[in-house]
């Protein structure tokens, strides 16, 4: 690991910066050897006639560089905030090799290497994630695009097989069987993913048999399919929800990203079409609401165009049961009850799964080396459960999955990616540009092209991304040999931080020191590398009313992150911040952190709950206690000592 980085001191700076300066000298070389009796365009004169453009250029330079050193350090086990720390060597040098060329992987015309690079570097994440090697997966900008994408896909495909049959009847052919009958349409609506697609391709290849083979053929496919009133990107989603009597619902745990909420927005299904699932102790979706949820949907003639599941939810870092919503979708399937897409939303948490590639790595001992009170001690520490392993053993059996390179694969920005089960979903995105590619083929010839753009939402892509993400994923390997040691350490950190947080008046106490008024929170066992919590008075002391504990736990955000006008440099710890309220957690969710607290639920449904966040990313957490840095307990007791002082203030009114 001490090779992937740069170092927290740049002390792998001087051999990286002979590697892109011969970066750059490379590129130079290439444009000098491109056609080289072609000659200079920009001569001496020219050249000289050049200066005070440069000197200009030398002083916004200077002033740029100037300015960026106001920015966070997120390289620094200092920084605990968002999900964000180091970059690897080999994706900033992938991404400045390839900016330098400036591809746009819309097309392979316009970046005919890095369209390449995108493929092979989203078949490796792909194949981490579990998925079969005859899918389809390719970078976004982020994980906001590939949720949207997802679904965007997930909606064609739900009502795929009601265009199929409508096509079947148009163009003069037979429905497949008795289940493919236009007036069934419960049966249709209910059809499983992986049929629904199997459905639509063996349409094509009827279509040859009785029609013929050839290109007539498959453009009279093509607009029978667009002719259907459940063509949902022709027709619209007020036509396809007209025609069925039924409306859409996407469900999602509590826990889940805002952006969903933007994905039903733009997609048309209306934010109405959200429905939340709950979560439980440790915020991992209940299954057994999820069921109830099903059947609601059910009761009140809604149909569900997908279940999401979450792997390292945005505050929490909890994995969602998927190995049991799989298993729901199996026995709903055999019931007769019909089936669903199921998207998990991996943007953070995807990773994770390289410390189960090839084998479960383990977690190592429940034990952690701090420093307290000037002496060092081991502590238990509280690891995350094996339920965690058993759904990321079966990630691959979700029929999509959005996994961002750039926040847990250590890559530069902008990096996401989204991977499909099946390659089959391409032809029902294509869009037809045809400045970009032929138009439209049959379903087995679109599977076997490399095209990206008419297949995606977004227009211009970066290839230096591309770059990025295959460098780095070739050098370090996404398994237990590679990535998987680096992320099983970060999980570490962050349970090394809660049993700090949680035992550190005690810790004190122990080492015959006087406890501190305060006490941290957590609001559960890290379900991989976040730590949420909120400081509250002792146990001994008089609660405060929770206004009160949010105003003071604001203020300690306030002392760990850089406000308006202050100097990074003066700043020597960073946390985040975020917000639990009523509107996305039930109050039964939160029931037992509110306890702790010692607040009531009428103060919850008033104010929500202001919680501190770590982000345990760094990598150089262990290797710095080699050093004699014990960071994770420097925090814990610069924040024990602000939160009293915030707290005292309000203790003192009591």
């Amino acid at each position: 690991i001490s090779g992937w980085f740069a170092g927290q001191k740049a002390e792998n700076g001087d051999w990286f910066a002979e590697a892109v300066s011969r970066i750059v000298s490379d590129y130079h070389a290439w444009r000098r050897n491109y056609f080289p009796e072609d000659g200079v365009v920009v001569d001496s004169a020219a050249r000289h006639g050049a200066e005070p453009f440069r000197d200009h250029f030398e002083d916004r330079l200077i002033e740029l560089l100037a300015r960026l050193k106001h920015d966070v350090p997120f390289h620094s086990p200092r920084y605990a905030g968002h999900m964000i720390a180091e970059q690897t060597l080999p994706g900033i040098a992938g991404y400045l090799a390839a900016m330098l060329y400036n591809p746009n992987n819309v097309a392979s015309e316009a970046a005919p290497v890095t369209v390449r690079l995108e493929l092979e570097a989203a078949q490796m994440i792909a194949r981490m994630l579990g998925h079969p090697p005859d899918g389809w997966a390719h970078l976004t900008g982020g994980g906001t695009i590939a949720n949207i994408e997802a679904l965007w896909i997930a909606r064609s495909v739900k009502y795929l097989p009601l265009a199929v049959a409508e096509a079947r009847a148009t163009l003069g052919m037979a429905a497949r069987d008795s289940s493919d009958a236009s007036h069934d349409r419960r049966s249709l609506l209910g059809m499983s993913p992986c049929a629904a697609l199997g459905g639509y391709a063996q349409l094509f290849t009827d279509a040859a048999a009785s029609l013929g083979a050839g290109p007539a053929t498959v453009s009279r496919v093509h607009h029978a399919l667009l002719r259907s009133r459940f063509h949902a990107a022709q027709r619209g989603m007020a036509s396809v929800t007209g025609a069925l009597g039924s409306m859409p619902v996407v469900l999602v745990p509590e826990t889940h990203h805002y952006c969903f909420e933007k994905a039903v927005d733009v997609l048309g299904l209306g934010r109405d079409a959200l429905v939340s699932i709950r979560v439980d102790a440790d915020f991992r979706m209940r299954v057994d609401d999820l069921e109830s949820r099903l059947h609601q949907a059910d009761q009140t003639g809604q149909h569900v165009l997908a279940v999401v599941p979450v792997v390292g939810t945005t505050e929490e870092g909890a994995v969602d049961p998927i190995d049991q919503v799989l298993s729901l979708r199996t026995a709903r399937e055999a019931a007769g009850l019909g089936s669903f897409w199921i998207h998990a939303d991996a943007a953070y948490g995807g990773y994770l799964r390289t410390l189960t590639v090839p084998t479960r790595a383990g977690l190592g001992p429940p034990v952690a080396t701090v420093k307290v009170a000037g002496a060092i001690r081991n502590i238990p520490i509280e690891l995350p459960h094996r339920h965690a392993c058993d759904a990321l053993d079966l990630l691959g059996e979700c029929d999509s999955i959005t996994i961002d390179p750039h926040k847990l694969g250590y890559v530069p920005y902008p990096a996401g990616c989204v991977c499909f089960r099946s390659s089959l979903v391409k032809p029902l995105a294509r869009q037809h540009a045809p400045y970009l590619a032929e138009g439209p083929a049959d379903p087995a010839t679109e599977q076997r092209t490399e095209a990206i753009g008419v297949y995606v939402l977004e227009g211009s892509k970066p290839g230096a991304a591309a770059a990025a993400v295959w460098l780095s994923h070739t050098l370090i390997p996404l398994d237990t040999t590679g990535h998987g040691a680096l992320v099983r350490q970060t999980i570490r950190n962050a349970c090394e931080l809660h049993a700090l947080l949680e035992g550190y008046p005690r810790f004190l106490q122990e080492a015959g020191q006087q406890a501190p008024p305060v006490r941290a929170v957590c609001l559960c066992a890290p379900g991989s590398n976040i730590v949420c919590y909120a400081f509250a008075p002792a146990a001994t002391a008089p609660p405060l009313a929770l206004d009160q504990i949010n105003a003071a736990n604001e203020a300690v955000y306030r002392r760990f992150s850089v406000q308006a006008g202050q100097r990074v440099t003066g700043q020597p710890f960073f946390v985040s911040r975020t917000t639990l309220s009523s509107a996305q957690y039930a109050p039964e969710t939160v029931g037992g952190f509110l306890n702790h607290l010692r607040v009531p639920v009428d103060q919850y449904l008033a104010h929500g709950v202001f919680l501190l966040r770590s982000v345990l990313m760094n990598p150089w957490y262990e290797q710095a206690k080699a050093r004699a840095r014990y960071f994770v307990s420097e925090l814990v007791a610069e924040m024990y000592s602000a939160a009293a002082q915030e707290l005292a203030l309000s203790l003192i009114h009591i």
